[in-house]
């Protein structure tokens, strides 16, 4: 149940909505409706949408005035947006300045993706940051948890705490929000975080899904505390089962995942239900397709492709956003129709690529996890048959044998496997840890 002081914030941002004319709430109470329309009152909500950004994007557009031939395309059904070209990481680094749409005085500039080694820099406006807010705030309703609820969030992208101005610091206060600086963590730091968040008592957690882990590994093994949140949310990495479980077991309360992006965020969540992840399609449509933009079959793997319907200034349509997914067969049981994305499998530089066989980082998960003698581990694949085992052993040395053997039924008797044993393995500049790393790929998606 949502605190006190949670109702009279939200009823504060309320009225601060009203009084300097803000349309959160407004789209808040649109999205409450169309989460749960018919499925084809849906796609018609969808259909208009796409074909109001696709005549904005070629009026306005360079780069897609060019791109369409100067002739916007008109949709009759939304599932024809699959024939329109792909928009890729490289169109957003050699295209930048004709894509932007400029004199909106709400926009402003964001970039993404130097993890990847292949960075890129675009625009949001307000239409899109206020269609965010709502999503964020629909999605904490599917929690049961309130904008003014207390939470603590394992956060890790030193950027975003140096860029946090006297204002954002103070509505962190009034939010009742604490940030815990999960970039570079040690068990030391973890276990004073704990102390913290036993004393804090917040209601809400969020986190990356490799911290999140790492508190719980440490809750289970050391035992005496008892944090109980209403609600744990995974968010910015991957999230695999055995982490789920595990964090599960130590918070005593389910873990919704959700899954976003620098570039368009809010993209899928779960509801309370945990049967997938809800594709936000009141303001994103979002397909899963081969490398060549074309559709593959529901309960297929495939790349994910996203068309941001909220964003004028910088026009996302059918952008490759490097992750891929399965997508569902099956409708959810809550009864919301925003489609249900089965499974994300990961960014495709995360899966390592050994001859025709594709292994993703929730197989290495369920080797390390359950070993208490691993503090640490990381794949990387170096080449195309070299994959190079870091770990970072609780005490002592590590037998690697039955690792390998496993590896080598998954990899191939053809693959290198080199293990290296070291005192740390940081994470990436941003505070996300990655479990698999893919060199091959790096910088291709």
């Amino acid at each position: 149940m949502a605190s006190l002081y949670g109702q009279g914030y939200t009823a504060w941002l309320r009225l601060k909505q009203r009084l300097k004319g803000g349309s959160v709430f407004d789209i808040l109470k649109e999205l409450e409706q169309e989460q749960f329309l018919p499925v084809n009152q849906l796609r018609e909500l969808q259909l208009n949408r796409v074909n109001a950004l696709l005549r904005h994007a070629t009026e306005r557009s360079v780069f897609y005035r060019e791109r369409f031939g100067g002739k916007s395309p008109v949709l009759t059904h939304v599932e024809e947006i699959t024939a329109l070209p792909l928009l890729t990481r490289s169109d957003l680094q050699e295209h930048f300045s004709s894509i932007l749409i400029a004199g909106d005085p709400s926009t402003y500039a964001d970039s993404s993706g130097g993890s990847t080694g292949n960075p890129v820099n675009f625009y949001h406006d307000g239409r899109y940051k206020e269609f965010a807010d709502a999503l964020e705030l629909l999605f904490l309703s599917w929690m049961d948890i309130l904008p003014g609820d207390s939470s603590a969030a394992f956060w890790g992208a030193d950027r975003d705490f140096a860029e946090l101005s006297f204002k954002e610091k103070l509505a962190q206060r009034l939010k009742r929000t604490v940030v815990l600086n999960s970039f570079d963590v040690t068990e030391s730091t973890m276990c004073d975080y704990l102390t913290r968040l036993q004393a804090m008592a917040p209601d809400y957690i969020i986190g990356y899904a490799s911290s999140l882990a790492l508190a719980a590994e440490v809750i289970l093994r050391r035992g005496g505390y008892t944090i109980r949140p209403r609600a744990v949310r995974s968010s910015a990495e991957m999230l695999y089962p055995a982490q789920r479980e595990m964090i599960t077991k130590a918070f005593g309360t389910p873990v919704y995942n959700f899954y976003g992006s620098r570039e368009v965020s809010h993209l899928a969540a779960e509801c309370p239900h945990h049967n997938g992840l809800h594709i936000f399609s009141s303001g994103r449509i979002v397909e899963v397709c081969d490398l060549d933009g074309r559709p593959v079959p529901d309960g297929e793997m495939g790349y994910i492709v996203v068309t941001d319907l909220t964003n004028f200034a910088f026009p996302f349509i059918r952008y490759t956003i490097g992750d891929m997914a399965i997508m569902s067969t099956t409708p959810c049981p809550c009864g919301r129709t925003y489609p249900l994305l089965k499974e994300l499998v990961g960014r495709s530089t995360d899966i390592l690529v050994v001859g025709d066989r594709h292994i993703h980082g929730e197989f290495f998960t369920h080797l390390f996890y359950g070993r208490p003698e691993v503090r640490q581990f990381q794949v990387v694949q170096e080449a195309a048959n070299r994959l190079r085992v870091r770990i970072v052993p609780r005490d002592g040395a590590f037998n690697t044998a039955e690792i390998e053997q496993l590896m080598r039924r998954k990899a191939g008797n053809e693959a290198e496997i080199h293990f290296d044993f070291v005192d740390h393995i940081p994470p990436q500049k941003s505070g996300k840890y990655r479990f698999t790393v893919n060199l091959t790929t790096a910088g291709k998606s």
